[in-house]
């Protein structure tokens, strides 16, 4: 499994969706690979301040540069 995968099938891995074989494959992947390891520690932390948080509105220029950087990263895989 390459990066590309763990990111495509990243929403099953958090959720605990997919067959053992690819909760498996993710895990082994995520455990061995520095990056993918940094963006699904911080993608956990995230929904963990998100859903904990009151409802708020993002300024356009701070999402604009979070898409941004999103694309970059995952550009590079």
């Amino acid at each position: 499994m390459d990066c590309k995968e763990v990111m495509a099938n990243m929403s099953c891995y958090i959720n605990g969706d997919g067959s053992q074989e690819l909760r498996k494959a993710l895990t082994e992947h995520v455990a061995d690979c520095r990056r993918c390891g940094v963006i699904f520690d911080t993608t956990g932390q995230m929904l963990g301040i998100v859903r904990d948080a009151e409802p708020f509105l993002v300024p356009l220029a701070v999402s604009a540069r979070l898409y941004s950087r999103l694309e970059r990263v995952f550009s590079d895989t």
